[in-house]
């Protein structure tokens, strides 16, 4: 940053306790040795007469933080302060001397006097606002470690591939990967001492893990005679311990203290997974004259079937937990689960009351002793997915129309996406009522996805 508005937040010997904002012109140092090798290799064995192949590869890949992230520095003090004032009420409007009430001398904004509550002024050594005699809370503060490292992940594959009759190819193979260093947003008031002149500080920590291993295997056939067929099956397992970079309220952990307690099914994994599309010449108008294929030709049947199995989920309670820094963290999770909710992932149960723990969460949890979690993040499953779409397809050529290409066309579609207008449930997500232990709609679905939907489009490509 070129014109000296930029600080960042420095750590004392005290941890948070003793920190700093300081002017910096580089948030963090730019990570310049980041060699992201690639190798991959394919085997066709003679001795397997050529219709076997072998894949495999392995890479190193490196991910970009968002910028949104950085960005959040620019409010930092001295140049910005970001806190509020609170609360005014009808027997205190002016919530004790926080809210001043005043009128100006014109119409000029710079007539109305200064909040003393707000307007501070700034500590030379901190870059925070001086502390007020209206009791004004701490300053909201973004910073960024300045040995940032750059997120990274292992990604390995193995496959095997052999051609079968009837112009069919089956494929098993396996595809992993590992991820390192990546980032969470986290409010470092729940982690240390707090400094009272700051709050919250929110902090990147590249320190997260990942981890994916999945099974996957295919089987397709290439078109011929109007026909084209590919079904897939994958059985895998993404785990991580926060599944998303942020910032926003779902990317929040309900115990960040301690990440290991939060390592569990990313809040995307799902466990198993087909799905088959298929694609339909049909027959008619392939010979004849020229109108006789123009009206009747042409026509074509896709669709696609989906299933899967549900997202998982993580019950949690209002319950608030105190934190080494000072403040409660709050929602988190119970520390106790005493067992015997049921395992049904239908539509059907999730649209009960309580779904699978029939008579609320209170039966199921502990909720009244405080404490650290006692269950795991994502331990829940959600409802299961299925889904079928379909495409009715009309092609007219142009090949024979003058300056027009052979394989200038025209397509006009009709497509139904959840054809036959099935019921499916929107994944529980992290600060849903239907996730808190309390709340009467607990572990009930709450919405659904979309319905049918009926699209019609044409297509002109030349």
């Amino acid at each position: 940053e070129t014109r000296g508005r930029l600080t960042n937040l420095i750590f004392g010997t005290g941890g948070l306790a003793d920190s700093r904002l300081a002017v910096v012109d580089s948030l963090y140092n730019a990570g310049r040795l980041n060699f992201g090798p690639r190798v991959g290799f394919a085997w066709n064995p003679s001795s397997w007469q050529k219709h076997t192949v072998v894949r495999g590869g392995f890479g190193l890949f490196y991910n970009r933080v968002p910028d949104a992230l950085f960005d959040n520095s620019r409010g930092n003090p001295p140049f910005l302060a970001r806190y509020g004032i609170c609360c005014g009420t009808a027997s205190s409007p002016l919530a004790g001397g926080q809210i001043l009430y005043a009128l100006g001398a014109d119409t000029t904004p710079f007539s109305y006097p200064r909040n003393p509550v707000l307007a501070t002024g700034v500590s030379p050594v901190t870059l925070a606002p001086n502390p007020s005699s209206g009791g004004q809370a701490a300053v909201e503060v973004w910073g960024t470690p300045r040995d940032l490292s750059t997120p990274y992940s292992f990604v390995y594959s193995l496959e095997t591939s052999i051609q079968l009759p009837q112009r069919f190819i089956a494929t098993a193979g396996y595809q992993g990967s590992t991820g390192h260093k990546l980032i969470r947003i986290v409010n470092q008031n729940y982690l240390y001492p707090n400094n009272p002149s700051f709050g919250p500080v929110y902090f990147i920590q590249p320190d997260v893990n990942s981890n994916y291993n999945a099974l996957l295997l295919t089987l397709s056939r290439s078109l011929a005679s109007g026909i084209q067929i590919q079904a897939n099956y994958r059985w895998s397992h993404s785990i991580d311990e926060s599944s998303y970079e942020g910032p926003g309220f779902v990317t929040n952990q309900t115990y960040p203290q301690n990440l290991q307690l939060e390592r569990g099914a990313s809040d995307f994994d799902v466990r198993q997974s087909f799905n088959l599309s298929a694609l339909y010449e049909l027959p008619f108008g392939r010979s004849g004259s020229r109108l006789r294929k123009t009206l009747l030709g042409g026509f074509q049947i896709n669709t696609i079937l989906t299933a899967h199995t549900g997202f998982p989920w993580t019950p949690v309670t209002g319950q608030s937990v105190s934190t080494p820094g000072g403040p409660s963290l709050s929602p988190t999770r119970p520390v106790a689960y005493y067992g015997g909710a049921l395992t049904d992932h239908s539509n059907d149960i999730f649209l009960t009351p309580n779904g699978d723990f029939p008579g609320g969460g209170l039966k199921y949890f502990n909720i009244s002793t405080p404490g650290p979690p006692g269950i795991g993040r994502n331990v829940f499953r959600g409802a299961n997915y299925f889904d079928t779409d379909f495409s009715l397809v009309k092609q007219f050529r142009f090949g024979n129309v003058h300056r027009l290409g052979e394989n200038t066309l025209l397509d006009i579609r009709v497509n139904l996406f959840n054809a036959f207008n099935k019921l499916n449930l929107a994944p529980f997500n992290f600060g849903d009522s239907n996730t808190h232990v309390e709340d009467p709609t607990f572990g009930r679905a709450i919405t659904g996805l979309a319905g049918r939907v009926v699209e019609l489009q044409g297509r002109f490509s030349f």
